[in-house]
């Protein structure tokens, strides 16, 4: 298939300003994706199925956190709420009759892997769900007429799961809000609400298959060390830095890279159910590693990281052994991945791995 954001918070606080512009991004929990997803899950294979759905004669029941949801018949009118969503009903065989605008979409409204798929396989969009402060757009959405309302990785709570339900079966996520677990999870459940488990396990397997074939050609990954942060703000005296579970870092080690030998010390320090922690700058000369990956609000933050009289002397920024991605797109991709992303964001981001560990460094972005 391959074609050859939350930002966390710290203890200071330093990343409040910037807490408008990434709600969509996961809206803090956005990505529980990071945590999205479980923690010790692997990036580049799930040996089992997601055990979230389960077909009866009467149908499809997908338990979730608000209970379960029947879906009588094999949908074809589909609303795709929050992020992810869209991506995997589109790559099952079904043009979403309706999406909403969500963190990373150009100008368009949609984001550029989406576009591209639909536009070649359906020939037409889908309708926009105009943003609302109060939840769902409601009336938007039953003028969809759908059959079916998906939201995985989205924050629906239980009055609006209730109220979306009076319009059509929905399912809100699984566990918990804004964590959609592993991108593998999530097509199985999507593909199993649709009607399609063999398709979604085709495609889980395609797109892992992928993954290890580019590893495959990068032994020089093999064994690496890295860690995945965000760059600094103005003035910022820690370092923002991702977990083992976040998706950026399964993925990374899915390649053949290593986390940094500091992920137990990030591990303590994270709270509560956090897929990120911070590392101050005073002890990040503590953090091993070969390689730093992070995504940022544009290339001037990026260029400032790098260039703080602490950070420049860090190992991987040293040796200009570092990705900054500071455009929307491409931290959006890797950030809550999908068959779909992945097959975007994959190529760019191996080339650019490569070259950091020959000393040729990326600060992309506005």
């Amino acid at each position: 298939m391959l074609h050859a954001l939350a930002r966390p918070k710290t203890t200071q606080g330093r990343h409040a300003s910037r807490a408008s512009g990434l709600v969509a991004l996961a809206l803090a929990a956005a990505v529980t994706l990071a945590g999205c997803g479980t923690a010790g899950a692997d990036a580049a294979s799930s040996d089992a199925p997601a055990t979230t759905a389960a077909a009866t004669t009467d149908g499809v029941v997908v338990e979730h956190a608000h209970g379960s949801t029947t879906i009588a018949e094999k949908p074809e009118r589909i609303v795709a709420l929050g992020w992810m969503t869209p991506d995997i009903v589109a790559a099952l065989g079904v043009n979403p009759v309706g999406i909403e605008k969500v963190w990373g979409a150009g100008e368009s409204g949609f984001q550029p892997w989406f576009e591209e798929f639909v536009t070649a396989e359906f020939g037409e969009m889908p309708e926009i769900i105009p943003y609302t402060d109060d939840g769902p757009n409601y009336e938007a959405i039953k003028a969809l007429e759908p059959d079916l309302i998906l939201g995985l990785y989205t924050g629906i709570s239980d009055v609006e799961y209730e109220r979306l339900t009076e319009i059509a079966p929905t399912v809100p996520y699984i566990e918990r809000a804004w964590d959609p677990s592993t991108w593998q999870d999530m097509t199985r459940t999507v593909g199993k609400a649709m009607w399609a488990d063999e398709k979604a396990e085709e495609l889980v397997a395609e797109t892992e298959g992928d993954i290890a074939a580019l590893a495959d050609e990068h032994p020089e990954f093999d064994g690496k060390t890295f860690v995945w942060g965000l760059t600094l703000n103005e003035g910022g005296t820690d370092l923002g830095v991702y977990l083992e579970y976040d998706p950026r870092v399964r993925i990374t080690e899915a390649l053949g890279f290593t986390s940094t030998s500091a992920m137990d010390d990030f591990l303590s320090t994270a709270e509560g159910d956090n897929w990120y922690t911070g590392v101050s700058l005073e002890n990040l000369y503590d953090v091993q590693a070969d390689l730093f990956v992070a995504w940022g609000a544009n290339a001037a933050e990026g260029t400032y990281t790098v260039e703080n009289p602490i950070v420049s002397r860090w190992e991987p920024i040293a040796a200009d052994s570092y990705v900054i991605y500071g455009d929307e797109a491409n931290a959006s991709a890797i950030s809550a991945p999908t068959v779909l992303s992945l097959d975007y964001v994959l190529p760019t981001y191996v080339d650019d791995l490569a070259a950091a560990l020959q000393g040729e460094p990326t600060v992309s972005g506005k």
